[in-house]
């Protein structure tokens, strides 16, 4: 998230959430596929973990940002 919000390319964030998702989604699909609910769910379960990850590490960074960036901003627009 930190790479978005300093104006870096977005492509750190897309790996990081590739890392994150790709592997519980697609060890959820197999499993049903297979028949293996508890797995599945597992992995479902999982993967609901790490967008709440993602989605807390994203709302925590915008906000830090927000404290630091925007008093700077509005400072230099009183002037």
């Amino acid at each position: 998230m930190l790479a978005l919000t300093s104006e870096k390319s977005g492509t750190l964030i897309g790996v990081f959430i590739s890392v994150t998702t790709v592997p519980a989604a697609g060890f959820a699909a197999l499993a049903a596929v297979a028949g293996h609910w508890t797995h599945c769910g597992e992995a479902v379960l999982q993967l609901l973990i790490n967008l709440g990850g993602i989605t807390a590490a994203g709302v925590l960074t915008l906000l830090v940002r927000r404290r630091r960036v925007l008093p700077e901003t509005t400072r230099n627009a009183r002037r």
